[in-house]
């Protein structure tokens, strides 16, 4: 019966991949909340270029001074929403850097383990391999001697 090969460090490994993939979901949750505020970006200047466009189509029909003093609070409210979303998306920036250098960290380590791995299967390959072509020699040897 051949013994199968067995990683001593697998339970490691595991635990490693396991970092790694938490670490990779991590970057992949900030992108995704990126690209959400970059949307809402894109709709708040949108809305400013719509409020544009509405304000001087009621201007050529005709406004009341109260509807025109509210066009530039709206603009200047959207202007200081951007901002404070752009300062969001630079804080989420930074933590995506932080976690991208935490996460070719963890893949040097998973990588290390992997080799060693791999070192180890080819060790164990090379002995199974030395040890059945030993036994299939020494078939032959007592097959040979049989026939004597």
């Amino acid at each position: 019966m051949k013994k199968k090969f067995k990683f001593k460090l697998e339970a490691v490994l595991k635990l490693r991949r396991l970092e790694e993939e938490k670490c990779k979901m991590e970057v992949g949750r900030l992108q995704v909340a990126i690209n959400k505020y970059e949307d809402m970006i894109l709709d708040n200047n949108e809305s400013i270029k719509i409020s544009y466009d509405s304000h001087e189509e009621a201007l050529e029909k005709g406004m009341s001074a109260q509807e025109l003093q509210f066009h530039p609070y709206f603009v200047s409210g959207k202007k200081a929403h951007i901002d404070a979303i752009q300062a969001e998306i630079r804080r989420l920036e930074y933590e995506k850097k932080r976690k991208v250098e935490e996460l070719s960290m963890l893949r040097g380590k998973v990588k290390v383990f992997e080799k060693m791995r791999e070192k180890e299967l080819s060790k164990f390959k090379k002995e199974a391999n030395k040890k059945e072509y030993m036994e299939l020699e020494e078939q032959t040897q007592n097959w040979k001697m049989s026939f004597k």
